[in-house]
């Protein structure tokens, strides 16, 4: 058994009607189905930017990523919620939107009740 860590992963999802090659999807590109999800560690935003490591190869699967968010090809359906520590108390905390209201929670591996077998596919 390990501590659910479910609130550091990202997912985005096929939004067409049909099978798609994302090639900017981290390690090496991804096909995905109609309304097929892709979850991967750490924010997906980073993970494109960053994949190939330099400037021009980046910069093009930035713009296909902008690109197929803007066409609606693609939606970003969660990304990891920033992580602070409170300077007074030292407490880890993660922001959350309940309800229209954006407040704080403790993370997902801090809860002693969040224990997964495996994590997500």
């Amino acid at each position: 058994m390990s501590q659910d860590t479910h609130c550091l992963f990202s997912t985005v999802r096929n939004n067409t009607a049909g099978r798609i090659l994302f090639g900017f999807l981290p390690p090496h590109g991804r096909e995905l189905q109609a309304g097929e999800e892709f979850t991967v560690f750490g924010n997906i935003i980073d993970l494109i930017a960053h994949r190939r490591g330099d400037r021009v190869s980046s910069r093009r699967d930035i713009q296909a990523f902008e690109s197929a968010i803007s066409r609606g090809d693609m939606v970003i359906v969660h990304t990891p919620a920033p992580i602070f520590q409170d300077q007074a108390t030292q407490a880890i905390k993660m922001l959350q939107l309940s309800g229209g209201a954006l407040g704080v929670v403790d993370p997902c591996w801090a809860n002693p009740g969040s224990v997964v077998e495996e994590g997500p596919s």
